[in-house]
């Protein structure tokens, strides 16, 4: 497994995928959730700064990196470009992505690199309480008759876009640990799943391939909201961000 890459891609899920979660800190389920959900934003762009020093960046890398690429050089996965903002929506992509991370953080922490094995310690520990948080909320959407079939229409639409969260941009080695971490997700999320009534197999049996950012129409709408205050190297706010 081509680790740099893999930090890189990893990195832009987090990113995006905290960027979305943020809209909930003022747009609210009830003041506790929406704390809750804004503190695990927070630390999803964390966890996307760390992972790109460990791909040796430094913080001008990084500014390029989410400000100032092009979006041909994006490759996130599909499901934290789809802007579906709904709260069952949230929470099942939220379950998602913890559930991934938790998987490549836990791979990680027994690497040879010291930084590494801290950085991805500190991660997995994090990821395990978001993936406690919504799992709380799957059960209780995908358990309530009155919130279930609504869930399970969204869960059709979502599912078959995160089938890519293991998979690599295209030239690059899909290798045999992407598949083995595949699967070890589909068998951690059958289950739970199943309970709320939705079905596992449409992430697919194996990992989907990414695409470039730039074939991905939403992308350029949610970075663009992003970078509306970077528009340039003297606009005053780069200059406090440096």
């Amino acid at each position: 497994m081509n680790e740099p890459e893999i930090f890189l891609r990893y990195a832009e899920d987090q990113f995006l995928h905290g960027h979305l979660l943020s809209s909930w800190i003022v747009d609210y389920v009830d003041l506790e959730v929406s704390l809750a959900v804004g503190s695990i934003a927070q630390e999803e762009l964390a966890h996307a700064a760390t992972l790109l020093g460990l791909a040796g960046q430094d913080r001008t890398d990084r500014d390029r990196f989410v400000y100032e690429r092009p979006l041909s050089e994006w490759w996130p996965s599909r499901l934290v470009v789809a802007d579906d903002r709904d709260w069952p929506s949230t929470v099942l992509r939220g379950l998602l992505v913890a559930s991934a991370g938790m998987l490549l953080s836990r791979g990680l922490t027994e690497h040879s690199d010291e930084q590494v094995r801290q950085a991805t310690s500190t991660m997995l520990a994090e990821q395990e309480l978001h993936r406690t948080h919504w799992t709380s909320w799957v059960r209780l959407l995908g358990g309530d008759a009155r919130t279930r079939d609504d869930f399970g229409k969204r869960g059709a639409d979502l599912l078959p876009l995160a089938g890519d969260l293991f998979g690599a941009a295209p030239g690059m080695p899909a290798g045999p640990v992407r598949r083995r971490l595949h699967e070890s997700w589909l068998a951690e999320l059958g289950p739970l799943l199943a309970a709320a009534d939705l079905d596992v197999a449409l992430l697919g049996a194996a990992p989907r391939p990414r695409v470039a950012g730039s074939e991905q129409a939403q992308l350029g709408r949610t970075l663009g909201t992003v970078r509306s205050l970077r528009v340039g190297p003297d606009d005053g706010v780069r200059a406090v961000y440096r």
